[in-house]
């Protein structure tokens, strides 16, 4: 068996969080010029520490000049808005992103004591979000457009209007997933347990009490803490994983299980996607969709292996090798229109494998020993791979994977430190996390 490449060693570009607020005061002329500090650091090589100043043109008084103490590295905005950098250096070559807006509830984002966001999604057309926390409750807020122009700040978005209200689980919550609709929301928790909440969101007025709902439906069966889930077709059938090494297809009208599937190791994360030789057998029992037998679920597991299970056949279809060196597979992405599966492992190391040819990765890349939260796979520019990759370090990016395993990395900004444990992608250049400082951000990614 051909043996896997080494991984590439991706540089870290860090940039002072208040970086908008600095461009900001001197672009507004609070003060005749400010500074930031930016840093560039890679495995093996010296690292790189550098002031960009800020001040105006002489002549022109509107334009941001940035200028470099460090002669060998670049920092300018890239021309498009002002919430995209350009950074080029010895070590790296790379888009710098700020958040386009950054959303919080004052209630959860208590600066001192800010409740984590275990889990999150964002509904499918972009209405809506969802965090859900430790003490198993769920809010659900809605979103808003973009102001232009937007200016070096982020648009900051406090919330004391409408919001929805739920507890729906006894411990914490382990993932999020809205329907097609965006109306309802699929949560799971480390209770053993799945529900299905409304997420309407109610015409209040601003300052008024949270609508609360209760869960219109709540599906138990697994043993140990339910840790991912989907949905199939409008939603009749939805998938979740297990730490008791199960994978359950359900019902969502009886609430029963339609059929349980077994993997070798406790399933830490999975990612369905279409099988690559459609069949057409009909579904064995009633109560499944069509939709489900045309798609697979590639499983990243507590050993450090991924199964991938077939739903036509419910049986296991592949396992890899297990890893050089003890690791957990906790996040898994899959991309259809590059053919591709994505791992992140506790270690930090992020693994490409094309899924024609699973036995071994076409490319790997590691940052930092940070471990790899979520990942979620996007088209980037020239048709290559995108990855969003959520960190324990709090230095969440944008990987570029090329189609000869080249990568190259793109930072999104403002997160002071704080582990990033969700991400999504929606339209492909439509970002949005939540970390641990309790916040929401959503970034405009442009490719090339």
């Amino acid at each position: 068996m051909a043996q896997p490449p080494s991984p590439h060693v991706v540089p870290v570009v860090t940039v002072q969080p208040t970086i908008g607020e600095v461009v900001e005061d001197v672009k507004n002329g609070l003060v005749p010029s400010d500074k930031f500090w930016v840093s560039v650091y890679k495995a093996g090589e010296p690292s790189i520490h550098t002031k960009i100043n800020i001040e105006l043109d002489e002549k022109d008084r509107d334009l941001v000049r940035f200028v470099c103490e460090d002669g060998g590295v670049v920092f300018e905005p890239d021309g498009r808005d002002d919430k995209s950098f350009r950074l080029c250096s010895r070590l790296s070559e790379a888009k710098v992103l700020s958040p386009s807006q950054e959303y919080s509830d004052g209630k959860t984002a208590n600066p001192p004591n800010p409740k984590r966001i275990e889990g999150f999604d964002v509904s499918p057309d972009a209405s809506r979000f969802a965090t859900g926390y430790l003490d198993g409750s769920v809010h659900i807020y809605p979103t808003s457009a973009i102001v232009s122009p937007i200016g070096f700040l982020a648009q900051r978005i406090a919330f004391n209007g409408p919001k929805v209200f739920s507890r729906p689980h006894s411990s914490a919550v382990t993932s999020l997933r809205f329907f097609p609709s965006s109306r309802v929301l699929l949560t799971s928790g480390l209770d053993f347990a799945l529900s299905i909440v409304p997420a309407d969101l109610p015409d209040m007025p601003a300052g008024a009490t949270a609508q609360t709902v209760a869960p219109a439906r709540v599906l138990r069966g697994h043993k140990r803490s339910v840790t991912s889930t989907a949905i199939f077709g409008v939603g009749r059938n939805i998938l979740s994983s297990s730490l008791d090494r199960t994978v359950k297809l359900w019902d969502v009208p009886s609430g029963e299980t339609i059929s349980t599937m077994f993997a070798t190791s406790a399933v830490l994360s999975t990612s369905t996607g279409q099988r690559e030789s459609p069949i057409s057998n009909a579904p064995s029992d009633e109560k499944e969709v069509p939709e489900v037998g045309s798609n697979v679920v590639f499983a990243g597991l507590l050993d450090g292996t991924f199964e991938l299970f077939d739903l036509a056949t419910k049986m296991s279809a592949h396992r890899s090798q297990p890893p050089p060196q003890p690791q957990r597979l906790t996040s898994i992405a899959y991309s259809p229109s590059h053919h591709t599966l994505a791992t992140g492992s506790n270690t930090g190391l992020v693994s490409i494998y094309d899924v024609r040819s699973l036995d071994t990765p076409v490319s790997s890349f590691v940052r930092q020993d940070g471990e790899v939260l979520d990942l979620a796979a996007f088209s980037s520019g020239n048709k290559s791979l995108g990855l969003v990759v959520a960190t324990s370090d709090g230095l969440p990016y944008v990987a570029r994977v090329a189609s000869d395993g080249r990568v190259q990395a793109d930072e999104l900004i403002g997160v002071d430190c704080d582990p990033v444990r969700n991400v999504r992608v929606l339209s492909g250049s439509d970002i949005w996390m939540s970390s641990d400082d309790s916040v929401v951000r959503r970034y405009a990614y442009l490719s090339d």
